[in-house]
C-alpha cells in the first residue's frame, strides 16, 4: 500500500534522478542524489538508461514518485525523461534556486540546503 501523505521519511517508491553535468551544479545535483539515496529517501537511478531507451529499465521506474534534479535551465534531465516517455515526475532546477552556474561550489552546505528542497518535493 502506498503512503500518500508526502514528505521524505514515508517508506514507497521514491525514485531521484540527477543531470549530473560537467559544471558546479550538475556536481551538485549528483551529490543531492547520492545524499537521498545514502538518507533512504528515495533510490538513485541513473539518467543513461534512460537516455539509452532500455525499456525494461525505464519501465522499472514507472509507477514510481521520481524526482528529477537539473543543474541548470537546459534541463536535460528533464528532456530525457520526456524524450522517453516519462512525464509523470516533479522537476526542480538549482537555477531556481539562486544557484548560478559556473559560481556555486557543491560544498556541504550546498549539498544540505538543496537535500532539504528535495526532501520537500519527495
Amino acid at each position: 500500500m502506498e503512503n500518500r501523505s508526502g514528505g521524505c521519511d514515508e517508506k514507497s517508491t521514491k525514485v531521484v534522478f540527477a543531470c549530473s553535468g560537467a559544471a558546479d551544479v550538475g556536481e551538485l545535483t549528483d551529490l543531492v542524489a547520492r545524499k537521498l539515496q545514502k538518507k533512504g529517501k528515495a533510490q538513485m537511478k541513473c539518467l543513461a538508461f534512460v537516455g539509452a531507451g532500455i525499456t525494461e529499465m525505464i519501465d522499472s521506474v514507472k509507477g514510481a514518485k521520481i524526482l528529477v534534479i537539473d543543474g541548470c535551465p537546459k534541463d536535460c534531465g528533464k528532456l530525457v525523461m520526456c524524450k522517453n516517455g516519462i512525464t509523470d515526475f516533479t522537476h526542480l532546477r538549482l537555477t531556481e534556486l539562486g544557484y548560478v552556474k559556473g559560481e556555486t561550489p557543491a560544498d556541504t552546505h550546498n549539498v544540505d540546503a538543496v537535500f532539504e528542497v528535495a526532501c520537500t518535493l519527495l
